[in-house]
């Protein structure tokens, strides 16, 4: 029986002390794979830190190419467009007319115009005693002379803005990082921008030359009602 027990203690022990080397084996499994983790988890956290860093680096970069000022808003500015102060409005324009000559090359050219084909309304007021045409005589001649005046001055501006553009086209070439191209791709796109007005001044001009001559029309019903009213 004591034999028995013996065997049975011995046996216990045995179980018991390979059942705890296991538990202890993989407690420190478990321990080595946790370091290995942290060590994973470091080796992340410094490449995203780095990763950032670089990323702000490019950044930091990008703002430096896209700020401060490269001169391509002002290089070699040329105003094409401009009639001059007189100009500023369609009263002014009529007023210069009406003088036959004004300030600014807008002025100047109608002076021009106007010595070759003077407009004599006192002439005209002297041969014709109804006031309507009085005053159509004096808005029209105005008005063609201010188109003749404006559609030559564009015409004769035409080559050097030809030239102008062409200037400003060579340079694209001479852009010195991404902030100097787009500065020049917009001062370029600003003077197409400037044509373009200048244009619609022209359209603004034939609208209103339209307009007179459709007021000729008016003119002459209101005459003709006029003469059949007195009978």
């Amino acid at each position: 029986m004591k034999n028995k027990l013996l065997v049975i203690t011995c046996l216990s022990f045995f179980f018991a002390s390979t059942a705890q080397a296991s538990w202890f084996s993989k407690i420190v499994d478990l321990i080595k794979a946790s370091n290995g983790l942290q060590r994973d988890t470091f080796q992340r956290d410094g490449e995203i830190l780095a990763t950032q860093q670089h990323i702000d680096g490019l950044i930091q970069e990008l703002n430096g190419h896209m700020t401060g000022s490269r001169g391509w808003g002002t290089y070699q500015f040329h105003d094409y467009q401009s009639y001059g102060d007189g100009a500023s409005d369609w009263g002014s324009v009529i007023n210069m007319a009406n003088q036959g000559h004004g300030t600014g090359e807008l002025g100047s050219m109608m002076g021009n115009l106007s010595n070759q084909f003077p407009a004599n309304a006192n002439s005209y007021n002297q041969s014709v005693s109804n006031q309507i045409h009085q005053k159509y005589y004096a808005l029209k001649s105005q008005t063609v002379l201010a188109a003749r005046a404006a559609s030559q001055l564009d015409y004769n501006k035409i080559q050097a803005q030809i030239a102008y553009q062409q200037m400003l086209q060579q340079q694209i070439e001479k852009a010195s990082d991404l902030k100097a191209a787009i500065d020049l791709s917009n001062r370029i796109q600003v003077e197409g921008n400037l044509i373009n007005l200048e244009i619609l001044r022209q359209v603004a001009l034939l609208n209103q030359q339209q307009a007179i001559t459709e007021q000729a029309s008016l003119n002459s019903a209101l005459s003709n009602a006029k003469f059949l009213t007195k009978k």
